[in-house]
């Protein structure tokens, strides 16, 4: 985009915040330009120096922050506006004290009093993007990165693992890029990945009235808990009672109902079927979701040996965003929380 656009969409969302401006230069050498902006009568105004970028990950806005006072003139400040500013830039921006403009619709000021903060109205110029996991492959391209934490994700590696067309996971890699979850040479970023995936990361949980009794004379065949073959797909405990027996810093009661993921929609209708929905004032004897994914069934834990616990676990990366689903007190169990099987990514 040139940079007189750019300019002129910063105008036009001040103009919509009741903030006057006026332009001092039309470009300079290194592609910027000088505005003023005028807070209100009687005030000095403020000046910045702006610079337009496509996109600004976290990368650029490192090199941003370092070169911040590299970039000032005298008392100008500087304006960075883009197309697109991931999550993590702006945080690094706003520590920093350098303003910016989010084509998409935010607008971060600040300057000798002044600050603004807020949300913008969206240009129409400004391109649209896929989301990050719009689509099942997309999700499970995150999720394998979690699980396998490489060095640098290999496009067909991935492919391989998630059953996927190694073209959908390489569109799926360059959105996770454009929002900064992975870097330019294929380095994830694994905490941030594994806050934005848990923030879609979603189980619809239906409780039900029987305990499925997984050992025992009770125990019902027609479930299909495959218990005989971890490796392959079949109930996973997750949850708190999991997340216990994985280490977790998680207070449960003797009652507590104990969560599975089911690897397919039959199996989760059968076992619906057969334990009978539970009434919503009626005591739950355990909730059923379908997993969001496959994987979230498949190559469970067997904790029996250290834990005594009977049922095969779903593995630590899926118990961890089951946690994230409570913002405070998931948070919190996931501060505290080194586990005793798998990798922390969090």
């Amino acid at each position: 985009m040139p940079l007189p656009d750019a300019v002129e969409y910063l105008v036009a969302a001040l103009a919509d915040l009741n903030v006057g401006t006026h332009l001092v230069a039309e470009d300079n050498a290194d592609h910027s330009c000088d505005v003023e902006l005028i807070v209100e009568p009687g005030r000095e105004p403020l000046s910045f120096e702006i610079k337009y970028y496509a996109l600004v990950d976290a990368a650029r806005a490192g090199q941003l922050t370092s070169r911040k006072d590299d970039t000032r003139r005298g008392n100008t400040g500087l304006m960075v506006v883009s197309d697109r500013i991931v999550e993590l830039a702006r945080d690094q921006l706003r520590r920093a004290q350098i303003s910016w403009f989010d084509l998409r619709g935010h607008l971060f000021v600040t300057g000798a009093g002044l600050r603004l903060d807020t949300a913008t109205a969206r240009f129409a110029h400004a391109p649209s993007r896929p989301q990050p996991f719009a689509g099942r492959a997309a999700l499970a391209t995150a999720v394998d990165i979690l699980l396998n934490q490489p060095a640098h994700v290999a496009i067909r590696e991935t492919a391989r693992r998630i059953h996927a067309a190694a073209s959908t996971v390489s569109v799926a890699v360059a959105v996770l890029q454009d929002e900064g979850l992975v870097d330019g040479r294929g380095v994830p970023d694994l905490p941030a990945l594994f806050a934005a995936t848990a923030r879609v990361w979603k189980s619809d949980w239906v409780p039900v009235e029987t305990y499925p009794h997984p050992d025992g004379a009770l125990r019902n065949p027609a479930l299909k808990l495959g218990f005989d073959r971890p490796q392959a797909p079949g109930w996973a405990l997750t949850g708190d009672v999991a997340a216990a027996s994985l280490g977790a810093p998680v207070g449960l009661t003797s009652a507590a109902a104990p969560d599975f993921y089911l690897p397919s929609a039959s199996a989760h209708r059968l076992a619906v079927s057969i334990l009978g929905q539970a009434r919503p004032s009626a005591q739950q004897a355990a909730r059923l979701a379908l997993a969001p994914i496959p994987a979230a069934c498949e190559h469970r834990i067997d904790a029996g040996d250290t834990q005594n616990e009977h049922w095969l676990l779903s593995r630590t990366l899926f118990v961890a965003l089951e946690l994230a689903q409570d913002p405070a007190r998931g948070a919190e169990i996931l501060r505290g929380w080194n586990p005793t099987v798998g990798r922390r990514v969090w």
